[in-house]
């Protein structure tokens, strides 16, 4: 007999994330990338260290932008999460985010294939999450708006007796050849 799958879906252009687990159902306001989803009440100093202004730029919302760091400072925000899909296995205690959602990348979230493109996009990005929000934000992490609902969805990942699928669309990102054949 094999087990059940649930499944979700993040549309990163609609920031939602929706999808039934055994009998919960969600439609969660969510946020991925360039520093969203950070605790609105950090201070101008951190607000600063962790690049929260690059929220609104373009590159954030791409996936093919990576996170910058030099000599432990951000020199850039990671973008939203690439597109494909992900096996959603439940934490209780992350290290860095506390009880969360680990994002395991399956083969077609390793590269974006884009209709525009003869070959698979590669944009080396992983280390994934579904977490809370936090003075950071996100460097493609799901951060969802409702910590309620945040803490709904990691029970129903946790007691559901099979696998978690997400599936995420509705994503941008840049050519290799508008990136002057370098991933942002």
């Amino acid at each position: 007999m094999s087990s059940p799958i649930a499944r979700l879906e993040y549309s990163a252009a609609s920031e939602l994330l929706t999808g039934a687990i055994g009998s919960s159902r969600f439609r969660v306001v969510a946020s991925s990338g360039g520093s969203r989803g950070h605790k609105t009440s950090v201070s101008a100093k951190a607000a600063g260290k962790y690049l929260h202004a690059q929220a609104s730029s373009l590159t954030s919302h791409l996936a093919t932008t990576k996170t910058i760091e030099k000599d432990g400072k951000y020199l850039q925000r990671g973008g939203t999460l690439p597109p494909g899909h992900y096996i959603c296995d439940y934490h209780a205690k992350h290290a860095a985010f506390g009880e969360c959602i680990q994002l395991r990348q399956t083969s077609d979230a390793l590269a974006i294939h884009s209709p525009f493109s003869p070959f698979p996009i590669p944009h080396g990005r992983s280390g994934f999450f579904i977490h809370g929000s936090g003075p950071k934000g996100s460097d493609g992490c799901i951060v969802p708006a409702n910590e309620v609902e945040r803490l709904r969805l990691n029970k129903a990942v946790r007691d559901f007796p099979g696998k978690v699928f997400l599936l995420v669309t509705h994503v941008s990102y840049m050519l290799p050849a508008e990136l002057g054949g370098q991933l942002a």
